[in-house]
């Protein structure tokens, strides 16, 4: 096969995968990656000569030389130079963007509202087995309630931006597949998603609000309808998350305790700030942060738990790997921010528009619901933000390296 159909099908199974089959998502593209790499050092194909990837893929080295700079400076040794390995990831970004760009974006774009469609059926199908058979939170092929809600709810949200960008007979479709991954996302219980997730939807239909009327209009009773089967199927989690939240902060503020859920957060904040204040050029180092968290937590507050992250992705980067790194990675999600906001600008095409509404929500799952939970340093969340951003990136500015390809051979 060729790269165009390749790539076409590789879209397809990396955008279908992460809510089902969870971590295989990220075997299968840190392979592909590697080929890349080998495509583009071997000489046969070149990295990309588009301008927004390479900003980002500067700033995601800064991000990784910082992290290398913490670890030797805070008493490296080499059995814990495994905890540099997720940092592999960001390196394999261009390569991956250069090969992947060899395609057709209309062709990129169909084969991404499928595989999101797949991933947010699949995704509720697992959901309503493990909370209405099992007994447990939603967390899919992910393990991982949390991940699990946010590669569903990037998945629901790309079906929804279809439907309310492309006029096509699959407007419905799409549409039902978004309310499956929100029906999912309800039954993981992760309250940071459903909010994140309400924001985006609400943001779609202000943003494509001259298309929600023509689309709802033929089909306002079958997705009511749905709604409510959603709304009924998960009120009593919804009840119960919100009772627990409020039981947590009351015995947060009125007794001071902290070994709740809540509680456990607000610590390691508190822990997290004074390590930054301690280190704030060069960190702590990525093999530190357990022990520390671990140490800390029970000097300061009685809690004999231990975490690997500081629940606040933005603080957990800070801590580990100083201030350039923290700040390489506010300036990333700030870039993609603003091509998001001008792709979505572009009202002539649908596909930058596409890739705008990508980017955004990217932005906003990753940078919004990460400030209270994890942004990167899990394999499924990191290989879902990186599939995500080059196809967003692609469509919304990105140059078809096809002809090129055709014309050498």
């Amino acid at each position: 096969m060729n790269y165009r159909t390749v790539n076409r099908l590789f879209t397809l199974a990396t955008f279908a995968m992460p809510p089902v089959v969870g971590s295989a998502t990220s075997v299968a593209w840190h392979g592909g990656a590697l080929w890349c790499v080998f495509e583009v050092l071997s000489g046969r194909r070149r990295l990309s000569p588009d301008t927004a990837m390479r900003w980002v893929s500067l700033l995601m080295l800064v991000y990784v030389l910082s992290n290398v700079v913490a670890f030797l400076v805070n008493e490296p040794s080499l059995e814990m130079t495994y905890k540099l390995l997720p940092l592999a990831t960001f390196l394999l970004f261009p390569f991956s963007y250069s090969i992947w760009t060899i395609a057709k974006k209309e062709e990129i774009a169909q084969a991404a509202l499928v595989g999101a469609a797949i991933a947010s059926f699949g995704g509720l199908v697992f959901a309503l087995v493990q909370y209405k058979y099992l007994g447990l939170r939603a967390e899919g092929g992910a393990g991982n309630a949390l991940v699990f809600a946010d590669v569903v709810c990037l998945a629901g949200l790309t079906c929804l931006a279809g439907a309310l960008i492309f006029d096509s007979k699959r407007s419905f479709a799409l549409l039902v597949a978004f309310a499956a991954a929100f029906g999912a996302v309800m039954l993981s219980g992760s309250r940071s998603v459903w909010g994140v997730m309400i924001v985006l939807t609400l943001a779609q239909f202000f943003i494509f609000r001259t298309r929600v009327l023509t689309l709802l209009r033929g089909h306002i009773l079958v997705l009511v309808g749905i709604a409510i089967v959603v709304v009924v199927l998960t009120s009593g989690l919804i009840v119960s998350r919100f009772e627990a939240l409020w039981s947590n902060m009351d015995k947060l503020t009125e007794a001071g305790d902290y070994n709740t859920s809540v509680g456990l957060r607000v610590a390691l904040w508190k822990t997290g700030a004074q390590l930054f204040a301690e280190s704030p050029i060069f960190g702590h180092g990525m093999q530190n942060s357990s022990t520390l968290i671990k140490e800390l937590l029970q000097r300061d507050f009685g809690l004999e738990v231990g975490f690997t992250h500081f629940h606040n992705g933005f603080l957990t980067i800070f801590v580990e790997a100083g201030i350039v790194a923290g700040c390489a990675i506010i300036a990333m999600f700030a870039l993609i921010s603003v091509i998001a906001v001008r792709s979505l600008a572009n009202r002539e095409d649908p596909l930058a528009r596409l890739g705008g509404a990508l980017l955004l929500m990217l932005a906003v799952v990753y940078a919004g619901g990460g400030s209270v939970n994890l942004i990167f340093g899990h394999d499924i969340l990191d290989t879902v933000f990186m599939v995500f951003l080059i196809v967003g990136l692609f469509l919304a500015q990105g140059s078809s390296r096809l002809s090129e390809t055709e014309l050498s051979g």
